[in-house]
């Protein structure tokens, strides 16, 4: 009789025991350390309770970023405005972290709970090799010490968004493991492109558009010239009116050419309709509205014709 208590009371001994410990890795969940990183998360699912886990260590190396590029400034001199520090870290939520296992899950009622651990060592390999091919396509443009044409400008502006990309992977990964990160290849561009800057001439005989293509001018990067010049940008404006169903109807076709030296590059052509109950006159201020809207919904380099 003795031995029959005994075991009952041992069995519901283990059953508290184990339930203590099924639920201790969500209330002490591990400590992070050099070789892994660890996220809880709860949800409805557990495809959802996991991502939970993964944005607690976007969080964690979120938390990471912010004091690396403090280092990076320091030791580099290169200082990053908030916009920039707000940009990289946000960048973080819309990547997949990879390199990741689900350790543990369980459910309670409606809720799901995971732990996830992300292997420091697998990522930073990952992002290792990912940021010595940038800096391999990167480094080969950075070779000429200034810009003599059009296609070498354009090919260096469409590397920016790529070399902002490095540059914020590299910040990432001295966040994940302490690698210091190499030259900012977005930053020497950014000089680069400053110091030579591609000098373009304007004709055209549309005061509003004139005044919309020199704002389009600072927006892509170019500077106003009037000699000595890069490229030129020219068009020819013609228009015709007509009648329909009594409205005055204006129609304003421009034709738009780019020259860079004095060989034909680019050119496109667009044309406006717009009616006006009161006169031609009217109409045509609607027609040149239509055509500068045109040019900031767009943007020069398509509107011109130019690659980039």
């Amino acid at each position: 009789m003795h031995i029959q208590r005994v075991i009952p009371f041992l069995l519901f001994g283990l059953f508290i025991t184990t339930q203590v410990q099924a639920s201790h890795w969500w209330q002490e969940p591990p400590a992070d350390n050099e070789q892994y990183l660890y996220g809880l998360g709860q949800g409805n699912t557990l495809a959802e309770a996991q991502q939970q886990a993964l944005a607690d260590i976007s969080g964690k190396l979120s938390t990471s970023i912010s004091a690396s590029l403090d280092r990076v400034t320091q030791d580099t001199g290169i200082a990053y405005n908030d916009s920039v520090r707000r940009q990289i870290r946000s960048e973080l939520k819309d990547i997949e972290l990879s390199q990741f296992q689900l350790v543990k899950n369980r459910t309670e009622k409606t809720q799901t709970i995971a732990l996830v651990q992300l292997d420091r060592t697998k990522l930073a390999s990952l992002w290792s090799n990912q940021i010595s091919e940038a800096t391999n396509k990167l480094s080969s443009l950075l070779q000429t010490k200034t810009i003599t044409d059009y296609q070498q400008w354009a090919e260096l502006k469409k590397s920016l968004a790529f070399a902002e990309q490095s540059r914020n992977l590299s910040i990432r990964l001295f966040a994940l493991n302490g690698t210091q990160p190499g030259p900012d290849f977005h930053y020497a561009i950014e000089q680069l492109l400053k110091k030579h800057p591609m000098k373009v001439a304007l004709k055209g005989s549309i005061p509003q558009l004139n005044r919309a293509l020199l704002q389009q001018f600072k927006q892509s990067g170019f500077v106003s010239c009037s000699s000595n010049c890069n490229l030129t940008i020219s068009y020819q404006d013609s228009t015709t009116h007509d009648l329909m169903f009594g409205e005055y109807l204006s129609s304003l076709k421009v034709i738009y050419e780019v020259y860079e030296r004095q060989s034909l590059i680019a050119t496109s052509e667009k044309s406006v309709q717009v009616t006006s109950v009161s006169s031609h006159s009217s109409a045509d201020e609607g027609s040149v509205s239509a055509l500068v809207k045109d040019l900031q919904n767009r943007g020069l380099f398509e509107v011109v014709g130019l690659e980039l």
